[in-house]
């Protein structure tokens, strides 16, 4: 559910987001043909034998690192990332890392076109150029703090909010090296290219409000303190007392599923924005509809998250999909979702939930290719099934307890679980390829694999250490001794 405006009143230093975004929820992905794909990964580890923290852009290990903790990073994409440390900026992509600002840094934000960083100190707000490396420096007159800072989808123009030392809030627009003025008592929560038209709060009352030109109206009051707009910022979605509205060019909002708070699948990339008062992710596609939403709970059963699932289409007609999956997975078609729903994985289209197929029963968890046709099940016997092309699931290994795909499709699991495990490679129903032993956990993202071995103490603290691969089945020991507090 998303936070109400309430919960979220307090500073956040540096807008964070995890680099997991391509993924929502470990469960689910989906992109429409015009959205931009997570086809990328930063990660990052802190060693505390050197005091450093490095980083891998995919699965190359940068020869640069950064003395200390990263305390927040950011990423829209997965190919560039802001990461501070120290009070520091830094940006890291794969030609390395590169300081951008020395210290005092706040809060930051990077552009979907990875060309533009905004970031704030105390009272200033300053937007640096990646591609040349201009930094411009803005001084707003009679500045307590910056509590908030947006930019636009082609980065010509940036928002941000003023706080005054009455704790007066005033939004501002930086365009082509002038500030001007967007409005009184408003918290600024999106802008678009030219400031031509924006999104603002109102702090007393938690009013959204949308500006066009010379035209303003108000949108809701008691908006939530978490906002997506899409790319050109036509589409807001937003909660009100735990139920998502909609609204179109600033329209009056409209309830979008009745007593459900609801996100959209359609974006795998997102600018992440805002500030103290509330957060705002700009989605990197045309649309926020035509796609599958779900909400989440946790399950009174085992513990486990549950979500509910509804078709959206783009005049936002709801159809109802499924209730209580343990997991779903949209696949690359876009149409079909496969899902867990008490235990029997169905395969379904999401434009005509009547049009399902049971694929495997007595299931606990389940992995499926992009394509829908390659299945691989852990069933509630901790047996790890195949099932390629609708056929019977084929047992393949005893004893597995998580399992993810490789970019390529092929399985890693981890059977024989005490507090580490035994690591394999599945590949369809060949031979299971045995990995590695004592592995504590296992990642995937896009063109890398990572384990983790088992904790062991190096003098002073619990420390791992992180294997990682291209393909899944060649590991190499890329950071020793990493510490669990790496600030994430």
């Amino acid at each position: 559910m998303k936070k109400t405006w309430t919960k979220l009143f307090t500073a956040l230093t540096l807008v964070t987001v995890t680099i997991l975004t391509v993924i929502v929820s470990g469960c689910a992905s989906g992109n429409t043909s015009d959205a931009k794909r997570y086809d990328n990964s930063i990660n990052y580890f802190y060693a505390d034998a050197e005091g450093r923290t490095h980083f891998m852009v995919n699965d190359v290990l940068l020869d640069d690192s950064i003395k200390g903790t990263v305390e927040a990073f950011i990423s829209c994409d997965g190919s560039v990332g802001l990461a501070r440390a120290g009070t520091g900026l830094f940006k890291i992509d794969g030609s390395g890392i590169s300081k951008l600002y020395p210290a005092g840094v706040q809060r930051a934000l990077l552009s979907q076109d990875n060309n533009t960083a905004v970031f704030t100190t105390a009272t200033e707000v300053h937007i640096y150029d990646l591609r040349t490396g201009e930094l411009n420096d803005v001084k707003p007159e009679g500045a307590a703090s910056i509590p908030s800072i947006v930019i636009s989808p082609s980065g010509n123009s940036v928002g941000f909010t003023v706080k005054d030392a009455s704790g007066s809030f005033t939004a501002y627009a930086y365009e082509a090296g002038e500030s001007r003025k967007l409005a009184e008592n408003a918290f600024i929560a999106g802008i678009s290219d030219g400031a031509k038209r924006f999104y603002y709060v109102r702090p007393d009352d938690a009013s959204l409000m949308y500006v066009s030109g010379s035209s303003s109206r108000e949108i809701c009051k008691a908006v939530s303190s978490q906002i997506e707009f899409n790319r050109d910022l036509t589409e807001a979605l937003f909660d009100i007392d735990g139920s998502t509205y909609y609204s179109i060019n600033g329209s009056e909002a409209k309830p979008l599923i009745e007593g459900a708070s609801v996100c959209s699948t359609n974006a795998e990339c997102r600018s992440t924005q805002g500030g103290d008062i509330c957060q705002i992710d700009v989605l990197d596609c045309a649309t926020l509809f035509n796609c599958v939403f779900y909400s989440s709970l946790t399950s009174s059963s085992d513990g486990r998250t549950a979500y509910n699932l509804w078709y959206v289409d783009g005049g936002r007609h709801t159809t109802a999909l499924v209730k209580g999956a343990s997991q779903f997975r949209i696949l690359d078609d876009k149409s079909r979702i496969a899902c867990l729903v008490d235990g029997t994985v169905y395969l379904m289209n999401s434009k005509h939930p009547g049009d399902r197929e049971q694929m495997a029963q007595n299931v606990y968890s389940f992995n499926v290719t992009p394509d829908g046709k390659s299945f691989y099940y852990i069933g509630v016997d901790l047996g790890l099934y195949y099932n390629q092309d609708s056929n019977e699931p084929k047992l393949i290994a005893p004893n597995a307890v998580y399992s993810l795909l490789t970019p390529e499709g092929k399985c890693l699991f981890i059977s024989d679980f005490s507090d580490t495990g035994k690591l394999h490679l599945a590949d369809g129903d060949s031979p299971v390829t045995d990995i590695a032993e004592n592995v504590a956990h296992i990642e995937v993202m896009p063109h890398v694999c990572f384990y983790y071995s088992g904790m062991y103490n190096n003098g002073s603290h619990d420390v791992y250490d992180v294997f990682s691969s291209a393909d899944g089945l060649s590991f190499e020991k890329s950071v020793a001794g990493a510490y669990m507090n790496n600030g994430d």
